[in-house]
């Protein structure tokens, strides 16, 4: 079966499957409505939310006899995050893709809806407790996938490549990259491994009276050595894949899900697990506005979403970061990945350093002992 039938044939499957609505005891829905606007991310999860959409629409015309507009809007979560907050109360949208920091946030706000209370104690069990649990967003919402921070070395590099700290290997100078803190949140990891491999404690940076700066200072001089040994410092996939690609880079720090897609792509490249660890921090799933006029649609998306058939179609896209339901097969990505990848919860960390109080100094020292080297 091609994608397109085995997607048509998903709202069957899931009415047959009676996948929904089996909602929590508590919940009472009101009509469904017939508009539906959902910041639906970037990349993966925002692939497969675009192959959703017409299944997303003839299964609600076939279980509520309602032709439902879906928009999506994309762009990364932290677009999502500005939106909410810039037009609450009057919001354009009804679901949202955001961080869990920023779930956080919005939800002690009184942002959001409470997704648990539309699920059955065994339908939200599905979900990887412990990935929900280290996630912190709640009864908000569920985990959708691990973004985890490996190396991906060229196949041609000799010797071994084993540590974060073969960033700073004169062997490879001006041949590796990895992501800057200043201009994407992935950079905030390598500043994690450089205080794990100082032996200090990050937690004793974030203070009630502010960011302690000498107290962070050796693990920023750790990463300004691998900064000094670099080709050049990327802000994302984007812009470290065409160094692979083309050869100027020997190794680059990528997430795992991008090191996959280009190794079955054909670059000529292979992902390192260093030994001090992958750090790694668990994403949420969408989120309903507290002010959505469409609560029946929202919660059928995100269940729609979130089921397993739904999961088949991730798996299609080549979401391997997908953090999978107890119920669905295994992934040969994934089991690849847990029997090699020692994980270091990276979550608390990337929170606090973009907490309001840290954030600005946490940058400032960045750049100043990183980028410009006082």
């Amino acid at each position: 079966m091609n994608r397109r039938n085995a997607l048509m044939s998903l709202p069957l499957l899931l009415l047959c499957a009676g996948a929904m609505p089996a909602w929590g005891q508590e919940a009472e829905l009101p009509p469904i409505g017939d508009q539906l606007v959902v910041y639906s991310g970037s990349g993966a999860p925002d692939a497969m939310a675009s192959e959703l959409v017409e299944p997303f629409r003839a299964y609600i015309k076939e279980k509520y006899d309602v032709d439902i507009d879906v928009r999506l809007v994309s762009g990364p979560p932290q677009n999502a995050w500005i939106a909410l907050r810039n037009e609450w109360p009057n919001l354009t949208g009804d679901v949202y893709k955001l961080y869990p920091e920023n779930v956080r946030t919005a939800a002690e706000a009184g942002y959001l809806l409470p997704l648990k209370q539309y699920y059955t104690d065994e339908e939200w069990g599905h979900f990887d407790q412990e990935a929900w649990q280290t996630m912190g967003t709640g009864d908000y919402s569920w985990p959708i996938e691990l973004s985890a921070s490996v190396m991906v070395v060229q196949n041609s590099v000799p010797g071994e490549v084993t540590s974060w700290n073969d960033l700073g290997n004169p062997d490879y100078h001006r041949r590796v990259t990895f992501d800057s803190a200043v201009s994407v949140a992935a950079g905030l990891n390598l500043v994690l491994m450089g205080a794990i491999i100082e032996g200090v404690d990050w937690r004793s940076w974030f203070k009630e009276s502010g960011f302690d700066r000498e107290a962070a200072r050796p693990a920023f001089e750790r990463v300004k050595i691998w900064a000094d040994n670099a080709l050049t410092l990327t802000s994302g996939g984007p812009n470290s894949r065409p160094l692979l690609a083309r050869g100027e880079a020997l190794i680059a720090t990528q997430w795992w899900h991008n090191g996959v897609a280009e190794i079955e792509e054909g670059l000529p490249v292979r992902i390192v697990y260093p030994v001090e660890g992958v750090p790694s921090s668990v994403q949420s799933g969408p989120v309903i506005a507290k002010s959505t006029k469409n609560i029946t649609g929202a919660v059928e998306w995100i269940k729609f979403i979130s089921s397993v058939e739904a999961g088949k179609v991730g798996d299609e896209l080549g979401y391997v970061a997908r953090i999978r339901r107890d119920d669905e097969p295994p992934s040969e990505a994934w089991d690849e990945f847990r029997r090699n990848a020692k994980v270091i919860p990276a979550d608390e960390f990337r929170s606090l350093a973009q907490d309001e109080r840290y954030a600005r100094d946490f940058l400032a020292l960045y750049n100043q002992v990183v980028v410009q080297g006082n």
